[in-house]
């Protein structure tokens, strides 16, 4: 038998920092190829990854016993393989779990926003997950960990779906198949379009978010507003938790884009529907700054704070109003910032 590599799909992540911070124009969105999609994803995983799990994978959701500490292990993904020929060579999340039968278990998420490249690029995918699989099993053999890897892919494609990395040689054969989530599907598909909309899990938000991000790509500013306080809307409708709102409000934020001008009059919009719905989770101050995903904390938090939103472009009265820094102070900061 001829050898045969059968590596259908490559899942492009190819990270930058996880809070992606890029100076923006006040007047004028990030170009989607420019903005950091993929960190977004991220952030509502880790921050919501009880509920991720229930959503879209029900099965391994059903196992994990979550009365016992989750562990996000992004340091340890990063060290377990350098770069190499086949790229980044590292889980979008990496996160040890409990399982109810008293083992343990890694789960590596896969994250793909895009394709790009030729169809042999994007063969690359399976292989990566298979590498990184096979390493982060080897370091944790001792430990008897389970390692399981799944993907969430947010491409347009329909046809793209790398479910497998496969090798058959004289009679040899290594399989490895992926769990994995389309999310066009969810558009595409009867009974997930009815999850959708009959779910109260804040993960179908985030689906209802990345559709309507696929009909906005040659919209105008003044559409992409509207339906971003349509969704906003909904999430205080759905009547989530607290930190569920927040998580929310910056993954929307996120994925649509708005000038400066138009921003403000969304915050002015939000705090009319915190009062509709008798829920002020967020303060315009705090707004702000966790919109940039950066957290408010004691003097040295706020320091950083105010680098962040300096790079950014934030103007300086908006900084001072979230930090409680002078404008003299933010002037400062701003000389070493960039």
């Amino acid at each position: 038998m001829n050898s045969e590599e059968k590596m259908s799909g490559k899942l492009t992540a190819d990270s930058v920092a996880d809070r992606g911070i890029k100076k923006q124009h006040p007047d004028k969105p990030q170009g989607e190829k420019k903005t950091d999609f993929d960190s977004a994803w991220k952030d509502v995983i880790e921050d919501l990854f009880e509920p991720f799990l229930e959503f879209f994978f029900p099965d391994i959701h059903r196992d994990i016993d979550f009365s016992k500490e989750i562990k996000i292990m992004d340091s340890e993904s990063r060290g377990i393989a350098p770069y190499g020929k086949i790229g980044k060579r590292y889980a979008d999340k990496l996160i040890q779990v409990h399982l109810k039968n008293g083992t343990t278990a890694c789960v590596c998420v896969f994250i793909h926003i895009e394709i790009q490249g030729t169809r042999e690029k994007q063969g690359i995918f399976p292989e990566r997950a298979y590498v990184y699989n096979y390493r982060t099993y080897d370091k944790n053999i001792d430990k008897g960990v389970k390692v399981i890897s799944v993907a969430i892919l947010t491409d347009e494609d329909e046809n793209y779906r790398p479910v497998e990395y496969l090798v058959q040689q004289w009679g040899f054969e290594l399989r490895m198949k992926i769990p994995m989530v389309k999310i066009i599907d969810f558009k595409n598909k009867k009974e997930l379009r009815e999850k959708l909309e009959n779910s109260d899990n804040p993960m179908a938000m985030v689906v209802l978010a990345q559709l309507e991000r696929y009909k906005l790509k040659k919209a105008d500013d003044n559409k992409k507003s509207a339906v971003k306080l349509e969704l906003i809307r909904r999430c205080y409708e759905r009547r989530y938790t607290k930190e569920e709102i927040r998580v929310l409000l910056k993954f929307i934020d996120w994925l649509i884009l708005l000038p400066e001008g138009l921003n403000e009059q969304l915050s002015t919009k939000i705090e009319e529907l915190e009062e509709v719905y008798k829920m002020p989770y967020i303060t315009s101050w705090e707004r702000i700054a966790e919109k940039k995903g950066v957290k408010i904390g004691e003097e040295k938090g706020k320091i950083k704070t105010a680098r962040e939103l300096i790079k950014r472009g934030v103007a300086i009265n908006i900084i001072a109003e979230a930090t409680g820094f002078s404008q003299k102070k933010i002037e400062k900061l701003s000389v070493t910032a960039h």
